[in-house]
Parts: structure tokens; sequence; C-alpha cells
């Protein structure tokens, strides 16, 4: 399980290579997903440059088109650190690892059509290696109404992932660390939660947000969280 919440990006400065004016780079890090970034052409490279000296250990894509995404780490002196290829065949995608002393990064995208990009996120994350069963199911936003004889009419809303997840078997570390995402995100700001993140095969990340509290439960040596989520557009 991996929750990344604090991006990078948010303070960083950033230079892109192409760019619409109508759909700005500041578009990357803004909390609706589909308020995306595009490009004017089909390759473009976007370099961050962050406020401090980082560790990265996630980088997250979710809305977009790309067919290939490059990501180079350097340090203070332009050394280069490490090369990351993000996998870009799901709508949402994921990779970690570990990378310290991070200065700035480059971001080499490419794409059949202009770039698109709805979210990306550069940080750290929270890690647990529990990968437990959860139920996920979709819920509807649709607001309908029925005649006498049932027949439906309303509005047409979205189709997002609600659910409560529960962590089991986390050290207190583990928990702390999920108690201060839950402390810097509140109700409000999303974040990536990727509860399979040894494989994307049957389940993506989801960009999503806390829907209500967080339960802390203490057994003998180890915790369990409990935490409501619902799907962010």
């Amino acid at each position: 399980m991996r929750l990344s919440y604090l991006n990078l990006l948010k303070t960083a400065t950033l230079s892109i290579t192409s760019e619409n004016a109508n759909y700005p780079i500041k578009n990357i890090y803004h909390n609706w997903k589909k308020k995306y970034f595009e490009a004017e052409s089909t390759t473009t490279t976007l370099t961050a440059t962050f406020d401090e000296i980082s560790d990265i250990t996630s980088v997250c894509v979710a809305y977009h088109n790309l067919s290939s995404c490059t990501v180079k780490f350097y340090d203070y002196s332009d050394t280069l650190l490490d090369t990351w290829t993000l996998v870009c065949s799901h709508e949402t995608e994921a990779q970690y690892g570990s990378v310290s002393g991070v200065s700035y990064a480059e971001f080499v995208c490419t794409s059949l059509d202009n770039v698109q990009i709805g979210v990306l996120f550069i940080g750290d994350s929270v890690y647990s290696g529990i990968e437990s069963d959860q139920s996920i199911p979709l819920s509807s936003s649709d607001s309908i109404s029925a005649s006498s004889d049932n027949q439906i009419s309303g509005r047409t809303g979205s189709v997002v992932r609600s659910a409560s997840v529960s962590i089991p078997l986390l050290t207190a570390s583990e928990r702390k660390e999920i108690e201060c995402a839950f402390y810097e995100c509140g109700l409000i700001t999303p974040f990536f939660l990727d509860l399979w993140d040894s494989s994307h095969d049957y389940f993506e990340p989801i960009y999503c947000h806390f829907t209500g509290d967080l339960s802390v439960t203490h057994e003998a040596n180890f915790d369990t969280i409990t935490m409501n989520i619902e799907e962010v557009n």
C-alpha cells in the first residue's frame, strides 16, 4: 500500500518546453483531476526545481494521454542521480523507488496527440507492505426521479469509486505516517492511494480524498486504520 500526498510541484519552480496558454502548466497540480494541462506538441519536457533538496519515493500521473514518460532526477551540481520510466498503459499510473538529494527533476512526456496531463505528482509516499483484501465499489451521483409506474428521469452525475478501506497490521510509525497524511489533507486535498502497489494489472492507484473520520484501532503490537475515501474528478 502506498499513499502519496505531499506534491512537491505545488512549491517548485516549473518550466515547460511547450504549453497551451488556455491549459497552463499550473493545472498539473490542481486538485481537480480534469482541469488538465495541455502542450502544443506531442512531446514536451517539464523541469521542476524544488525549493529544497528532497527525497523522492513516488511519481504518479492521472487523467493523461501519454504514451511514454521518463523522469530524470538531478542533484544541485546537475549530476544525474537516477532515471525512472513510467508505464503509461492505464489512466492512472505510479512508479516507486528511492532517490535522495534531488534538486530538480525533468519529465520527458510524449503522446500521439498534444500532450495532456490532469494531475502529476512527485514526492515522498507512505508505505506499508500490507496488501489486504478490500471492497472498492463504484457509486453514482445521478439524481433520479421516478413516476408512479416507475418511469425514470433525472440528472446525470458521475461514477466514482467510494469505499471504507481498512489497513491492518500497521506498526506505530506506519500508523503515524497515515495520520500525518490525514492532518495534511483533511477532507479537501486529494491524494493518490495505491492499495495494491506491487501490480496495476487489476487495480490502478486511486486519486481520492478522505470523506470522514480516520478510525484507529490498537491490537496488541499492531494497529488497524480504517479510512473512508472517494475518487476525485
